[in-house]
């Protein structure tokens, strides 16, 4: 076991075990749909994934693409209607300027939120943020995502680790106006 979680283990004695659901949810195309930046800037529909982080921050520029597709846009809420604030989590990935500008934006930085560099970083997190941050084991975690395969290959261990049920929830959106598809997956 990596030095990492040797370390989160040695605290896990000292944590009570709570009937209550943690639910985390990552937030591009779970929360909010990029599909209408695709649509309209070639700009971005050309330069994914890395590229994409030097584009709007080089060219476009952080507040000009904040402004314009983040600020005051409306977005489905099935998701954050039923999480709790200052215990809930949004566990998102990449650039960390731009990830918390856009939940500024949207207002849901007044969920707990951590910003990693990695998607498969999330894995990690997910753990530190229970036995660091919440300082209770939930007898139960629902993730939502639209890219689940870490936690899908990582459930065993998140479950073994934690005494804990994860559910990992499928989350395919269509738009911003039309409430997400959501399939239980594990």
């Amino acid at each position: 076991m990596d030095i990492k979680y040797s370390l989160l283990k040695t605290k896990l004695k000292n944590l009570e075990k709570k009937d209550e659901t943690l639910i985390i949810t990552d937030f591009d195309d779970t929360l909010f749909c990029r599909k209408e930046q695709l649509e309209k800037s070639s700009l971005l529909r050309e330069n994914r994934w890395e590229k994409w982080n030097e584009v709007i921050m080089n060219i476009i520029w952080l507040e000009e693409f904040i402004k314009t597709h983040y600020t005051w846009k409306s977005f489905p809420k099935n998701i954050i209607n039923s999480m709790k604030i200052w215990r809930d989590l949004i566990l998102t990935a990449w650039l960390k300027e731009l990830q918390k500008a856009k939940l500024e934006a949207t207002k849901l930085d007044i969920y707990n939120h951590i910003v990693v560099d990695k998607a498969e970083d999330k894995i990690y997190e997910t753990i530190r943020y229970i036995v660091e941050d919440l300082w209770f084991i939930p007898n139960k975690i629902v993730v939502y995502e639209d890219r689940p395969n870490y936690f899908v290959e990582n459930k065993e261990f998140i479950e073994d680790f934690l005494w804990t049920n994860l559910e990992i929830m499928f989350v395919e959106m269509i738009d911003n106006k039309v409430e997400a598809n959501i399939k239980k997956i594990a």
